[in-house]
């Protein structure tokens, strides 16, 4: 099996977006966003870069380093800008993921989730071979399994012990079970043990920033206190690894923290945009009046366009949302902005991440003007075929 198999799928997948893109939507080009069919996923290329630099510039002074997540935005040209910004390397939520971004030439990825499966792991394996990869583990069985994955593909593969900082999701409950999976790295083949990941995503639930701040700053005072116990113990724990868009100034600047994790500030939403207002809304959703009555109005952008969750805004009106059916926005029309069928308004959704999943690709715009379409990558459940690889690409 060729070394290069798996980094030359991703680049066979990304010329094939990119070509599709420009084919199925670069008639656009040139043309007005008010000319697009709808919905129509839109990207203000200034605000997104703006975004970059204003992060870039923040986070310059602080003791911790930028490893932006990648599921945030699903765009290589985003993930290139950001590296050219200063980002240390890039966080990944999936395996694919990372194989499209070694593939498009980019390196230092942690896929900052657990990864169970034989495939997921041979493909991991294969991408250690030519780019620095680490993954978070919890778990010793499927360490090992990794570990087997790597003595086959003849590979190094980074791993951080992932800790449960109060978000309940994955990860080890104490500093004490984190030691010892550390331990155990250090005695693995193939494996190459570089700290604890320890997402407190549960803030960002708190709205009152207060109690945000006391909130992270527990999360953070444990992970840094395992980390410390670790280095006691004889072991080197350089990577520390937390934070999101709603916390990661209080993270980036918390001791002991190496690197945050942040990402949805490039393109923002409604769910970030109280906790984190120095960033802009870069995307919106382009939709069409279809139906237009005294008691409703009704878009066509519904649940398979848009993620309601935070609270779309209907920029730049004030109007109520009803419901959201699968192709359909409810709301209530506004009396002092009258609506009719053809109208079309732009949506900030509500949490980006979920809206630009449904999207083939982004109508980057300067000015209302179409200047380039780019295909979202790495989309949907996160695998593109990987269990359908040859049978020696298998895990043995």
């Amino acid at each position: 099996m060729s070394r290069n198999l798996i980094l030359d799928s991703a680049r066979a997948v990304l010329a094939r977006e990119s070509e599709h893109a420009i084919e199925a939507y670069g008639a656009a080009i040139g043309r007005p966003v008010t000319d697009l069919s709808s919905p129509a996923l839109i990207l203000d290329a200034d605000v997104a870069r703006s975004n970059i630099a204003t992060m870039a510039e923040a986070i310059a002074p602080l003791e911790a380093t930028l490893r932006p997540h990648f599921k945030s935005h699903k765009s290589v040209a985003l993930a290139v800008l950001q590296v050219e910004s200063g980002a240390r390397g890039l966080s990944a939520a999936t395996v694919w993921e990372a194989a499209v971004l070694a593939g498009s030439g980019l390196d230092d990825i942690f896929v900052v989730n657990t990864v169970a499966g034989a495939a997921k792991m041979t493909v991991l394996a294969q991408l250690a071979r030519d780019r620095s990869i680490t993954i978070a583990i919890d778990d010793l069985a499927n360490t090992t399994a990794l570990s087997e994955a790597c003595a086959d593909a003849g590979s190094v593969l980074g791993v951080a012990v992932e800790l449960n900082t109060g978000m309940d999701r994955a990860g080890v409950d104490t500093a004490a079970r984190a030691l010892e999976l550390a331990r155990a790295v250090e005695r693995l083949p193939g494996l190459e043990f570089r700290g604890l990941t320890g997402y407190e995503g549960h803030c960002a639930l708190e709205h009152d920033a207060e109690r945000r701040r006391s909130e992270q700053r527990r999360a953070m005072t444990l992970l840094v206190e395992a980390a410390d116990s670790i280095e006691a113990a004889g072991i080197d724990c350089l990577l520390r690894s937390a934070g999101g868009t709603a916390t990661w100034q209080l993270t980036a600047g918390h001791t002991g923290i190496s690197e945050i994790q942040a990402g949805s500030y490039v393109l923002m939403d409604r769910f970030h945009a109280r906790m984190a207002p120095h960033f802009r809304p870069a995307l919106t959703v382009l939709t069409t009046v279809v139906s237009a009555g005294p008691e409703r109005v009704v878009f066509d952008a519904g649940s398979k366009s848009l993620d309601l969750d935070g609270e779309c805004r209907i920029d730049p009106l004030d109007l109520e949302i009803a419901r959201a059916d699968e192709e359909h926005l409810i709301v209530r029309p506004a009396p002092a902005a009258p609506l009719h069928v053809g109208d079309q308004v732009r949506i900030v959704p509500g949490y980006t991440p979920s809206t630009l999943n449904h999207y083939t690709v982004f109508h980057v715009a300067q000015a209302g003007v179409v200047t380039d379409v780019w295909p979202v990558a790495a989309r949907g459940p996160g695998h593109h075929g990987i269990d359908a690889r040859p049978a020696s690409v298998a895990h043995r």
